[in-house]
């Protein structure tokens, strides 16, 4: 196991303990803004890139998509999602593997990628990263990026813990820069604890540059909306300051 497994190791273990599925960033943006951007999901074969504990993997599942395999760098996260996938088989296929090295799994309909791009130590390996998502779609197919927010306020801290997740970056605010994620969510005892993990910021231009590059095309970059759930929920103006600078944003593009 190198380096960077053992470190994903440890931040599992913060995912089993906390639920970071109730948090409201999750609960109510997160979760309706992949199904909506997802679309249409009936009968897709889905690859999941950095699956973590399958929590998105499980929601696409449920949502109409015919197949997802799903892989994630750490063993200790292939090992939570097929523990739930054990207790309650849904047909989803984990596996461990590096993004970088993964090669060419098959054709799909559409990639799904949570926080890959965050995890380039540069703009070359972001590269070789969009051109290993772009491999693995079909014709056609389609990729769905979840990232973190290029516009992000380099203190995404302040006011930001009600969401159940705080964001800061490093200075000076450039590509490479060190962004610190916190969860901040609730233990088995209703108590809430804090996950931080660290990963890298890249500017739109970067993240437009490699898609590009890639050979992606109808690159878009779509913000996060919150359900009518969470609105009714908390109010408007709880969800004010995370419209105005969302946490993150999800990032459409296509293989022609």
């Amino acid at each position: 196991m190198n380096e960077e497994q053992r470190y994903f190791n440890k931040i599992a273990e913060g995912y089993q303990a906390l639920d970071t599925g109730s948090t409201p960033v999750r609960k109510f943006s997160e979760v309706p803004s992949l199904l909506k951007y997802a679309q249409p999901l009936a009968g897709a074969a889905i690859l999941e890139l950095a699956c973590s504990d399958g929590f998105f993997s499980r929601l696409l599942k449920n949502a109409g998509a015919a197949s997802v395999l799903a892989m994630d760098l750490s063993p200790q996260m292939i090992e939570l999602a097929c523990l739930e996938e054990a207790r309650k088989p849904l047909g989803i296929a984990y596996r461990v593997g590096s993004v970088l090295e993964m090669g060419v799994l098959g054709q799909f309909d559409m990639v799904f990628s949570p926080f890959v791009m965050s995890y380039a130590k540069d703009r070359q390996e972001l590269l070789a990263m969009c051109r290993a998502l772009y491999r693995n779609l079909k014709p056609g197919g389609r990729l769905l990026s979840m990232n973190d927010n290029p516009s992000l306020l380099p203190d995404s801290e302040t006011g930001f813990s009600k969401y159940g997740k705080i964001k800061r970056i490093a200075p000076p605010v450039q590509d490479g820069a060190r962004l610190t994620v916190t969860w901040v969510a609730p233990d088995s005892n209703a108590t809430l604890q804090s996950l931080a993990f660290e990963c890298r910021y890249y500017t739109r231009e970067s993240l437009e540059w490699a898609l590009t590059e890639a050979g992606f095309v109808d690159v878009c970059i779509h913000h996060p909306e919150v359900s009518p759930e969470g609105l009714a929920a908390y109010g408007q103006a709880y969800w004010a300051l995370f419209l105005e600078h969302p946490l993150l944003v999800f990032i459409a593009a296509r293989r022609p």
